[in-house]
């Protein structure tokens, strides 16, 4: 019970400060960004399974 009205405290923080709501949007678009960048390249899952890949191969 404890963790949910913790919960719901951080939320209301998180809801009505508008710095803490910038930073919270700022630190999700940059995890986004990690995960599924705008440009054309490799996204990290892609990255993640190449080395998997690679080390299972030089393992044979």
């Amino acid at each position: 019970m404890l963790k949910v009205l913790f919960g719901i405290a951080i939320g209301f923080v998180l809801f009505t400060n508008q710095e803490a709501r910038q930073v919270t949007a700022d630190l999700l678009r940059a995890a986004g960004d990690a995960l599924a960048p705008a440009e054309q390249g490799k996204t990290l899952q892609d990255r993640v399974k190449d080395a998997v890949v690679e080390t299972v191969m030089d393992e044979k």
